[in-house]
């Protein structure tokens, strides 16, 4: 308890020197935060490729791929194996419940 109360303490110090968050990175993060929920729950109906990913979840096929690469580096979606013209992506297990 005394830890959490001194991380609160300095935190409240850091915002008091750095100000507050901009909105323009608040509006940047829940549009990114958006993006990969979206195609988190387009994975939860089964696997899909990039193409697929970004007409779920209505973004630029750039975009999509940008958001699955960093999904698959932190561990959230894996590939599946097998061939296509397209590779396929799916949640890895335990990602799907909320």
């Amino acid at each position: 308890m005394a830890n959490t109360a001194k991380l609160a303490e300095q935190l409240k110090k850091l915002n008091e020197l750095r100000g507050p968050v901009p909105q323009a990175l608040r509006d940047r993060v829940a549009a990114q935060n958006k993006a990969q929920k979206a195609i988190l729950d387009a994975l939860k109906e089964g696997p899909k490729t990039a193409p697929e990913l970004a007409a779920a979840a209505g973004l630029p096929q750039d975009k999509a791929l940008w958001y699955v690469a960093a999904l698959r580096k932190y561990g959230k979606l894996s590939d599946v194996a097998g061939r296509g013209e397209y590779p396929k992506y799916e949640l890895k297990a335990g990602e799907g419940k909320q």
